[in-house]
């Protein structure tokens, strides 16, 4: 669990369920409703999820494979694309 300050929005959202958690006379409901979701929300990713969802890597990174074997981006598939592409060095 990363120990940091939530941003403003979901502060607000959890205000909200705790707002509609009263008036419904679900005080405590919402209470515990909004301290899951804060829970759930500070759970850091997972490194496989940042491979899929980040930006393709580049030699200096370790994570040239993304970049190449990709279903991102295609590659150069023709002699003269492979041509024109940039020196790796």
């Amino acid at each position: 669990m990363a120990l940091r300050t939530p941003p403003r929005s979901l502060l607000l959202f959890l205000a909200l369920v705790v707002a509609v958690g009263a008036a419904v006379h679900h005080l405590v409901d919402g209470i515990g409703l909004a301290g899951f979701f804060l829970f759930i929300s500070s759970i850091e990713g997972k490194p496989a999820w940042k491979w899929f969802f980040d930006a393709p890597g580049n030699q200096d990174s370790g994570r040239d494979g993304a970049r190449s074997f990709s279903w991102r981006r295609l590659g150069a598939q023709s002699p003269q694309e492979q041509r024109r592409m940039p020196p790796l060095g």
